[in-house]
């Protein structure tokens, strides 16, 4: 092998490395471009209020608003970290699924998560709760990728940690917040029925990726009965 082929081989390619995962990058465009269009576009809240999801919305028979609320957000602190999910599991999930899979458990996480949180928040709770923004979507892929990937090494959270103790790590600040009465004005209860969106998703997949996620489920399982073993072994 010639000296230019090897160094154009192990050159790093950046348009390579973010277009890795297809879903991703059409997923982060999309919202990008969405999120550009609303801030350009002067809008007033009887032209917004359609595509927000309110419990009024559903009950109108309204149920586009599903899907359009999950491509609005608040700012862009708000989208950016979504995005980041989006990039870092997506890529997990692609590499095991491919590309519409991946796609089906994002929009299948969105709308599950949309529809059963409003649900609890206006018959259970009786909060007129309106939410928007990816995160429940991001949930289903990070739900689907420490089961598919549990010792996937990902650098979300700056530190090297596992996919699957990124995952619970956000399970349980959800859990914490929703329990905490939401007082950060984060719908975490949407974030949980995403996060769980794939025990329902999981059964439209094929043998072969349900044996997978079953694999990927007994060692997540398993790894936090170790871990609670340990924390009162020691004492925490």
């Amino acid at each position: 092998m010639s000296q230019r082929k090897r160094k154009q081989e192990n050159s790093f390619s950046l348009f390579g490395f973010l277009s890795e995962s297809k879903v991703a990058l059409l997923l982060i465009l999309t919202n990008l471009a969405s999120f550009v269009f609303l801030q350009k576009m002067v809008l007033d809240k009887d032209v917004l209020a359609p595509v927000i999801l309110y419990p009024g919305n559903l009950l109108k028979g309204n149920i586009t608003c599903l899907v359009t609320a999950g491509f609005i957000h608040h700012n862009w602190m708000h989208l950016g970290l979504n995005m980041l999910g989006v990039f870092i599991f997506g890529r997990i999930v692609e590499k095991r699924l491919g590309i519409i899979k991946t796609f089906y458990i994002y929009m299948g996480a969105l709308v599950l998560s949309m529809l059963f949180s409003t649900v609890v928040y206006a018959f259970v709770l009786h909060k007129n709760v309106a939410i928007v923004g990816a995160s429940g979507a991001v949930m289903g892929l990070i739900s689907a990728a420490m089961l598919l990937a549990p010792f996937s090494i990902t650098y979300e959270m700056i530190l090297p940690l596992p996919t699957m103790v990124k995952g619970w790590l956000f399970f349980y600040a959800d859990l914490e917040g929703f329990l905490g009465g939401e007082k950060d004005g984060v719908s975490h209860l949407a974030h949980l029925f995403g996060f769980l969106s794939i025990a329902f998703l999981v059964y439209f997949l094929s043998r072969q990726d349900k044996k997978l996620m079953r694999s990927g489920l007994l060692i997540n399982i398993f790894s936090l009965i170790v871990f609670f073993i340990l924390k009162h072994k020691l004492g925490y």
